[in-house]
């Protein structure tokens, strides 16, 4: 994708290192305007294109991964370009850059995310290109988070359709989970120091499209290291549950070899809190089902060999995965106190909401996972409300 650009005339311009001093974020994220202030700068007083690939990390709460959403850290292709142009040359180079990475081109889909007034060039703009009617999609909801660069215009996505269609009206613009994203592009007035275009292409909708599979996880990718997790996992509960921790382990042991090999160690405070989210979240899951913690450092590492280092970065070296066995051994530690820890704060606890608010302390003061705490309680006879956990870990 990358490639077919930087022919069609965009220029390549190294990434930022994640580690930046003064960063108000957690991670990059192409939602955000630091995303391409980057590029901008190169385009101020030149018109051209500029791209880089970059990747981003959901730095929310992390709690399980449902089925269809992406993984917590990948990849996003920015690209902009400086001076005006018809709107349908920037809509055709990034379809042909799709064609060429293996997206079947017949099947694109262009869902117009403006108002009415901004909508026209763009339909008119794919009309030119000759793109039917039914290829052709709207949706009236508007971006919640304002962009400093590029704050307003027309918007265009490029979607992709996957499996059997919800309904008889399903088409581009529905949100049922057929189409996927694959770009997303903005429009701004031709300015001589902002840019006319930004596209942002997500690696992991990409690859779904290619490999015609919903499931983020079950691209090609990821297959090495899905069958190291189930080799690892013994076969326990519904099929569904299965598939569930698989999908957990997986994104959480790949996120954290990308954070790792970034230089992000495990720690208390900010990115470095989320590394040990991730590896303490895979943990919890081996404990649930009772395999050794020991297996989190082989996880990583297959994560590394099998997926990071394909990406074209350079292999974690033997003191970052002692990073890993150290905050794994921290964590054990964490387990082994747990049952005496909730056993003495449950003792003169009665009501499910007030030991609810018990297991939240615990977790905040201890570290001890809520899985792990309502495992116990389960395995104690103690009765918790389940709504009253999740009401208080919202607020």
């Amino acid at each position: 994708m990358s490639a077919a650009l930087a022919a069609q005339g965009y220029r390549w311009q190294p990434p930022p290192a994640l580690a930046q001093p003064g960063r108000a974020e957690l991670f990059p994220s192409h939602l955000a305007p630091s995303w391409a202030d980057p590029l901008l700068a190169s385009l101020s007083h030149s018109r051209g294109g500029v791209h880089t690939v970059r990747w981003s990390i959901g730095a929310r709460h992390i709690h399980a991964v449902p089925v269809g959403v992406p993984p917590s850290a990948q990849r996003v292709l920015s690209a902009v370009w400086a001076g005006p142009r018809p709107f349908h040359v920037p809509i055709e180079e990034v379809a042909k850059a799709l064609a060429g990475a293996g997206v079947d081109a017949r099947g694109l889909a262009f869902v117009v995310s403006a108002s009415p007034s901004d909508a026209d060039p763009l339909h008119q703009a794919l009309g030119r290109l000759g793109v039917e009617p039914r290829q052709i999609g709207s949706d009236a909801r508007r971006a919640t988070r304002k962009r400093a660069p590029l704050a307003g215009g027309p918007r265009l996505s490029i979607e992709f359709p996957v499996g059997p269609p919800c309904s008889g009206t399903c088409g581009p613009g529905c949100r049922c989970g057929r189409y996927l994203v694959l770009a997303r592009m903005r429009f701004s007035a031709a300015s001589q120091v902002r840019s006319v275009l930004e596209v942002a292409v997500l690696e992991s909708e990409l690859l779904s499209a290619v490999d015609d599979t919903r499931e983020p996880f079950a691209v090609r990718r990821f297959t090495r290291l899905v069958e190291n997790v189930q080799e690892v996992l013994p076969a326990q509960g519904t099929r569904t549950a299965q598939a569930q921790r698989v999908r957990v382990l997986v994104d959480r042991s790949f996120t954290a070899a990308l954070l790792i090999g970034s230089g992000f160690a495990p720690g208390p405070r900010g990115r470095a809190h989320v590394v040990r989210r991730l590896l303490r979240h895979a943990g919890t899951e081996l404990a649930l089902t009772g395999v050794s913690l020991t297996r989190l450092d082989t996880l990583v590492e297959a994560a590394d060999r099998t997926v990071r280092t394909k990406l074209g970065f350079t292999p974690l070296s033997h003191h970052l995965l002692d990073t890993v066995r150290e905050e794994r051994e921290r964590f054990a530690r964490v387990l082994s106190r747990a049952p005496m820890l909730l056993e003495r704060a449950m003792a003169r606890r009665h009501h499910p909401a007030e030991r609810a608010r018990v297991l939240l302390q615990l977790r905040g003061d201890h570290g001890i996972p809520l899985g792990i705490a309502t495992a116990w309680c389960r395995e104690n006879d103690i009765a918790i409300s389940l709504r009253h956990v999740a009401r208080l870990d919202r607020r």
